[in-house]
């Protein structure tokens, strides 16, 4: 039985995996590109900076960094931007849902239409 059902299944679930490290590859692409829309869309630190500290996509050093870089007058869009780059070194799909989830498309509605372009581009 060449086409044994364990075979064929193995190879469905590599197809599967190469789907969706495609469509992961996809997505950090769009990522990359949408970085400073997003933290033009992001125009305060708070709810966003603590949810990524809450949710450990940030370490509470980095986060401190991060409010240490406000306090020091440094412009919330570049602090934003240095969360993003730290997003992008461990990016998942987790990552898209933490970024554009209730909380965050409420506080920041700017970020609505980049939230779309993700979705057409899948």
């Amino acid at each position: 039985q060449p086409f044994s059902h364990g075979i064929f299944s193995s190879r469905m679930s590599t197809e599967q995996e190469n789907t969706e490290m495609h469509l992961i590859e996809c997505m950090l692409k769009h990522f990359k590109t949408q970085k400073v829309a997003i933290s033009n869309a992001i125009r305060s630190t708070f709810p966003f900076l603590e949810s990524l500290r809450d949710h450990e996509f940030i370490t509470g050093k980095m986060y401190e960094d991060l409010l240490d870089s406000c306090r020091s007058l440094v412009p919330v869009d570049k602090v934003i931007y240095r969360a993003l780059e730290e997003l992008e070194k461990k990016f998942d799909m987790t990552v898209l849902c933490e970024l554009f989830n209730e909380v965050n498309m409420e506080k920041y509605p700017d970020l609505n239409l980049i939230r779309r372009s993700f979705e057409c581009g899948i």
